[in-house]
Protein backbone atom coordinates (compact mmCIF):
# COMPACT_ATOMS: atom_id res chain seq x y z
CA UNK A 1 0.00 0.00 0.00
CA UNK A 2 1.37 3.40 -1.08
CA UNK A 3 0.10 6.10 0.65
CA UNK A 4 -3.37 4.27 1.16
CA UNK A 5 -3.81 3.24 -1.74
CA UNK A 6 -3.27 -0.04 -3.26
CA UNK A 7 -0.23 -0.83 -5.47
CA UNK A 8 -1.12 -2.25 -8.42
CA UNK A 9 0.58 -5.89 -8.91
CA UNK A 10 1.11 -8.40 -12.12
CA UNK A 11 0.11 -10.91 -9.88
CA UNK A 12 -3.02 -9.18 -8.79
CA UNK A 13 -6.59 -11.36 -9.50
CA UNK A 14 -7.97 -10.37 -12.28
CA UNK A 15 -12.08 -10.04 -12.44
CA UNK A 16 -13.56 -12.82 -13.56
CA UNK A 17 -11.20 -15.39 -12.64
CA UNK A 18 -11.37 -18.13 -10.10
CA UNK A 19 -10.36 -17.10 -6.79
CA UNK A 20 -6.83 -16.94 -6.80
CA UNK A 21 -5.48 -17.59 -9.50
CA UNK A 22 -3.49 -15.02 -11.56
CA UNK A 23 -3.45 -13.62 -15.18
CA UNK A 24 -0.33 -12.83 -16.69
CA UNK A 25 -0.07 -9.91 -19.57
CA UNK A 26 0.78 -11.70 -22.92
CA UNK A 27 4.05 -10.28 -24.26
CA UNK A 28 3.40 -7.24 -26.62
CA UNK A 29 3.99 -8.93 -30.29
CA UNK A 30 6.48 -6.94 -32.26
CA UNK A 31 4.72 -5.59 -35.77
CA UNK A 32 8.60 -6.44 -37.39
CA UNK A 33 8.47 -10.18 -36.59
CA UNK A 34 8.21 -11.72 -39.54
CA UNK A 35 5.29 -14.42 -38.76
CA UNK A 36 3.49 -11.77 -37.85
CA UNK A 37 4.01 -10.10 -40.75
CA UNK A 38 2.91 -13.08 -42.73
CA UNK A 39 0.10 -13.29 -40.72
CA UNK A 40 -1.08 -9.69 -41.08
CA UNK A 41 -0.87 -9.03 -44.62
CA UNK A 42 1.56 -6.42 -43.62
CA UNK A 43 4.23 -5.13 -46.07
CA UNK A 44 7.03 -2.99 -43.64
CA UNK A 45 9.50 -1.41 -46.05
CA UNK A 46 12.82 -2.90 -45.56
CA UNK A 47 15.53 -1.23 -43.02
CA UNK A 48 17.57 1.19 -44.71
CA UNK A 49 21.05 0.43 -45.62
CA UNK A 50 23.60 3.43 -45.10
CA UNK A 51 25.42 3.95 -48.34
CA UNK A 52 28.44 5.81 -48.00
CA UNK A 53 28.40 9.45 -49.69
CA UNK A 54 29.67 9.92 -53.33
CA UNK A 55 31.87 12.25 -53.95
CA UNK A 56 30.52 15.13 -55.86
CA UNK A 57 32.39 15.00 -59.04
CA UNK A 58 31.52 11.33 -59.62
CA UNK A 59 27.79 12.12 -58.60
CA UNK A 60 27.54 14.69 -61.67
CA UNK A 61 29.91 12.21 -63.94
CA UNK A 62 27.33 9.40 -63.47
CA UNK A 63 24.49 11.37 -63.99
CA UNK A 64 25.43 12.69 -66.94
CA UNK A 65 26.81 9.38 -68.42
CA UNK A 66 23.52 9.27 -70.73
CA UNK A 67 23.86 12.31 -71.81
CA UNK A 68 28.09 11.93 -72.99
CA UNK A 69 26.84 8.37 -74.52
CA UNK A 70 23.97 10.31 -76.66
CA UNK A 71 26.61 13.08 -77.71
CA UNK A 72 29.14 10.23 -78.85
CA UNK A 73 26.81 8.09 -80.55
CA UNK A 74 25.84 11.55 -83.08
CA UNK A 75 29.48 12.30 -83.31
CA UNK A 76 30.09 8.58 -84.28
CA UNK A 77 27.69 8.85 -87.03
CA UNK A 78 28.89 12.08 -88.28
CA UNK A 79 32.46 10.53 -88.67
CA UNK A 80 31.00 7.49 -90.30
CA UNK A 81 29.10 9.60 -92.71
CA UNK A 82 32.03 12.01 -93.44
CA UNK A 83 34.98 9.02 -93.88
CA UNK A 84 31.79 7.69 -96.70
CA UNK A 85 32.12 10.54 -98.17
CA UNK A 86 36.26 10.75 -98.61
CA UNK A 87 35.32 7.05 -99.73
CA UNK A 88 32.70 7.95 -102.56
CA UNK A 89 34.97 11.30 -103.25
CA UNK A 90 38.05 9.00 -104.02
CA UNK A 91 36.47 6.44 -106.04
CA UNK A 92 35.22 8.76 -108.78
CA UNK A 93 38.10 10.91 -108.94
CA UNK A 94 39.37 8.09 -111.70
CA UNK A 95 36.02 7.76 -113.44
CA UNK A 96 35.91 11.87 -113.25
CA UNK A 97 39.12 11.42 -114.69
CA UNK A 98 37.91 9.31 -118.10
CA UNK A 99 35.26 10.91 -118.36
CA UNK A 100 37.06 14.01 -118.38
CA UNK A 101 34.28 15.88 -116.30
CA UNK A 102 34.45 17.61 -112.84
CA UNK A 103 33.84 15.04 -109.91
CA UNK A 104 31.50 16.96 -108.10
CA UNK A 105 29.34 16.70 -110.90
CA UNK A 106 29.66 12.97 -110.63
CA UNK A 107 28.62 13.24 -106.83
CA UNK A 108 25.55 14.72 -107.27
CA UNK A 109 24.28 11.95 -109.03
CA UNK A 110 22.18 9.53 -107.29
CA UNK A 111 23.72 6.09 -106.32
CA UNK A 112 22.10 3.68 -108.57
CA UNK A 113 22.78 6.15 -112.01
CA UNK A 114 26.95 6.46 -110.99
CA UNK A 115 26.96 2.72 -110.61
CA UNK A 116 25.37 2.08 -113.91
CA UNK A 117 27.77 4.83 -115.73
CA UNK A 118 30.47 3.19 -113.83
CA UNK A 119 29.77 -0.51 -114.55
CA UNK A 120 29.84 1.14 -118.30
CA UNK A 121 32.69 3.14 -118.34
CA UNK A 122 34.71 0.50 -115.91
CA UNK A 123 34.97 -2.27 -119.21
CA UNK A 124 36.52 -2.00 -122.57
CA UNK A 125 33.79 -2.50 -125.44
CA UNK A 126 36.38 -4.35 -127.93
CA UNK A 127 38.58 -6.63 -125.85
CA UNK A 128 35.98 -7.14 -122.42
CA UNK A 129 38.50 -6.37 -119.93
CA UNK A 130 38.53 -3.10 -117.61
CA UNK A 131 39.81 0.31 -118.97
CA UNK A 132 42.88 2.49 -117.28
CA UNK A 133 41.05 4.17 -114.97
CA UNK A 134 38.85 1.02 -113.16
CA UNK A 135 42.31 -0.93 -113.59
CA UNK A 136 44.38 2.19 -112.02
CA UNK A 137 41.89 2.51 -109.40
CA UNK A 138 42.24 -1.36 -108.67
CA UNK A 139 46.04 -1.46 -108.85
CA UNK A 140 46.33 0.99 -106.14
CA UNK A 141 43.80 -0.84 -103.85
CA UNK A 142 46.02 -4.14 -104.52
CA UNK A 143 49.06 -2.33 -103.14
CA UNK A 144 46.91 -1.08 -100.23
CA UNK A 145 46.52 -4.46 -99.47
CA UNK A 146 49.81 -5.80 -100.24
CA UNK A 147 51.54 -3.76 -97.69
CA UNK A 148 48.70 -3.68 -95.00
CA UNK A 149 49.20 -7.96 -95.13
CA UNK A 150 53.18 -7.40 -96.11
CA UNK A 151 52.38 -9.79 -98.97
CA UNK A 152 54.01 -10.10 -102.39
CA UNK A 153 52.60 -8.11 -105.71
CA UNK A 154 53.77 -8.39 -109.19
CA UNK A 155 52.39 -6.87 -112.26
CA UNK A 156 53.03 -7.11 -115.84
CA UNK A 157 53.18 -4.41 -118.71
CA UNK A 158 52.11 -6.55 -121.83
CA UNK A 159 53.00 -4.71 -125.42
CA UNK A 160 51.04 -6.66 -128.06
CA UNK A 161 53.23 -6.96 -131.03
CA UNK A 162 52.24 -6.25 -134.49
CA UNK A 163 49.51 -4.18 -134.22
CA UNK A 164 49.87 -1.57 -136.47
CA UNK A 165 51.53 -3.25 -139.06
CA UNK A 166 48.49 -5.82 -139.33
CA UNK A 167 46.21 -2.03 -139.00
CA UNK A 168 47.83 -0.42 -141.92
CA UNK A 169 48.29 -3.79 -143.83
CA UNK A 170 45.02 -5.58 -143.23
CA UNK A 171 42.30 -3.13 -141.65
CA UNK A 172 41.44 -2.54 -138.45
CA UNK A 173 38.73 -5.09 -138.16
CA UNK A 174 42.11 -7.04 -137.99
CA UNK A 175 44.00 -5.12 -135.53
CA UNK A 176 40.79 -5.12 -132.70
CA UNK A 177 40.67 -9.10 -133.28
CA UNK A 178 44.36 -9.26 -132.28
CA UNK A 179 43.51 -7.08 -129.33
CA UNK A 180 40.65 -9.65 -128.50
CA UNK A 181 42.92 -12.32 -128.94
CA UNK A 182 45.64 -10.70 -126.66
CA UNK A 183 43.05 -10.13 -123.73
CA UNK A 184 41.88 -13.82 -124.24
CA UNK A 185 44.72 -15.21 -123.72
CA UNK A 186 45.82 -13.45 -120.79
CA UNK A 187 42.48 -13.58 -119.27
CA UNK A 188 42.65 -17.28 -119.58
CA UNK A 189 45.86 -18.03 -118.11
CA UNK A 190 45.38 -15.42 -115.35
CA UNK A 191 44.78 -16.70 -111.84
CA UNK A 192 40.98 -16.06 -110.73
CA UNK A 193 42.19 -13.04 -108.39
CA UNK A 194 44.52 -11.73 -110.70
CA UNK A 195 43.29 -8.57 -112.52
CA UNK A 196 43.71 -7.51 -116.43
CA UNK A 197 43.36 -4.13 -118.03
CA UNK A 198 44.02 -2.17 -121.40
CA UNK A 199 45.99 0.31 -120.42
CA UNK A 200 46.23 2.43 -124.14
CA UNK A 201 46.27 0.97 -127.51
CA UNK A 202 48.13 -2.72 -127.65
CA UNK A 203 49.31 -1.90 -124.12
CA UNK A 204 47.84 -4.18 -121.13
CA UNK A 205 48.48 -4.68 -117.23
CA UNK A 206 48.41 -7.53 -115.28
CA UNK A 207 48.22 -7.30 -111.51
CA UNK A 208 48.83 -10.21 -109.97
CA UNK A 209 48.54 -10.17 -105.77
CA UNK A 210 50.02 -13.10 -103.74
CA UNK A 211 52.89 -13.79 -107.10
CA UNK A 212 55.84 -13.53 -107.44
CA UNK A 213 57.89 -12.47 -110.12
CA UNK A 214 58.86 -15.67 -110.81
CA UNK A 215 55.33 -16.90 -110.44
CA UNK A 216 54.46 -14.26 -112.77
CA UNK A 217 57.16 -15.00 -115.78
CA UNK A 218 55.52 -18.38 -116.09
CA UNK A 219 51.94 -17.60 -115.84
CA UNK A 220 52.80 -14.69 -118.98
CA UNK A 221 54.97 -17.07 -120.50
CA UNK A 222 52.55 -19.25 -120.68
CA UNK A 223 49.95 -17.11 -121.98
CA UNK A 224 52.44 -16.40 -124.67
CA UNK A 225 52.91 -19.66 -125.58
CA UNK A 226 49.30 -20.39 -125.85
CA UNK A 227 49.00 -16.93 -128.33
CA UNK A 228 51.47 -18.21 -130.51
CA UNK A 229 49.67 -20.59 -131.98
CA UNK A 230 47.44 -18.81 -132.97
CA UNK A 231 49.63 -15.51 -134.71
CA UNK A 232 49.38 -13.47 -131.70
CA UNK A 233 52.71 -12.70 -130.19
CA UNK A 234 53.48 -9.89 -127.00
CA UNK A 235 56.57 -8.47 -124.89
CA UNK A 236 56.19 -8.22 -121.10
CA UNK A 237 58.11 -6.51 -118.50
CA UNK A 238 57.54 -7.63 -114.71
CA UNK A 239 58.14 -5.40 -111.59
CA UNK A 240 57.32 -6.72 -107.67
CA UNK A 241 56.10 -3.70 -105.11
CA UNK A 242 59.39 -3.02 -103.05
CA UNK A 243 59.35 -0.07 -100.07
CA UNK A 244 56.51 1.07 -97.87
CA UNK A 245 56.04 4.51 -100.28
CA UNK A 246 56.06 2.46 -103.71
CA UNK A 247 52.73 3.60 -105.58
CA UNK A 248 51.10 2.32 -108.25
CA UNK A 249 52.46 4.56 -111.24
CA UNK A 250 55.71 3.74 -109.75
CA UNK A 251 55.56 0.19 -109.84
CA UNK A 252 54.10 0.28 -113.38
CA UNK A 253 57.28 2.58 -114.41
CA UNK A 254 59.76 -0.38 -113.47
CA UNK A 255 57.50 -3.02 -115.18
CA UNK A 256 57.19 -0.91 -117.95
CA UNK A 257 61.30 0.17 -118.12
CA UNK A 258 61.60 -3.98 -117.85
CA UNK A 259 59.15 -4.49 -120.98
CA UNK A 260 61.38 -1.52 -123.16
CA UNK A 261 64.75 -3.82 -122.79
CA UNK A 262 63.11 -7.61 -122.98
CA UNK A 263 61.42 -5.45 -126.55
CA UNK A 264 64.38 -4.77 -127.55
CA UNK A 265 66.32 -7.92 -126.77
CA UNK A 266 63.25 -9.33 -128.88
CA UNK A 267 64.31 -6.97 -131.78
CA UNK A 268 60.69 -5.50 -131.75
CA UNK A 269 60.27 -1.91 -131.50
CA UNK A 270 56.89 -0.31 -129.24
CA UNK A 271 54.49 1.17 -131.85
CA UNK A 272 52.02 2.85 -129.29
CA UNK A 273 51.55 6.38 -128.97
CA UNK A 274 49.93 6.96 -125.46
Amino acid sequence: MIGGVPAASATQPQAGLAGGELAIAPAQPRLDDPPLRLRAGINLPPLPIALPNLPANLAVTLAALPLLLVIWLLLLVRTLAAAGRRRQALAIQPLAAELGIEPARLAALGGTELELLRDKVAFDELTGVMRRAAGLATLEREVARARRLGAVLTVAFVDVDGLKSINDSQGHAAGDALLKAAASSLGQRLRAEDVVFRYGGDEFVCVLPGASPADARRILEDARRAGASTGLTFSFGLAALKGPAERGPALLARADAELVRNRNARGHRRTSNR
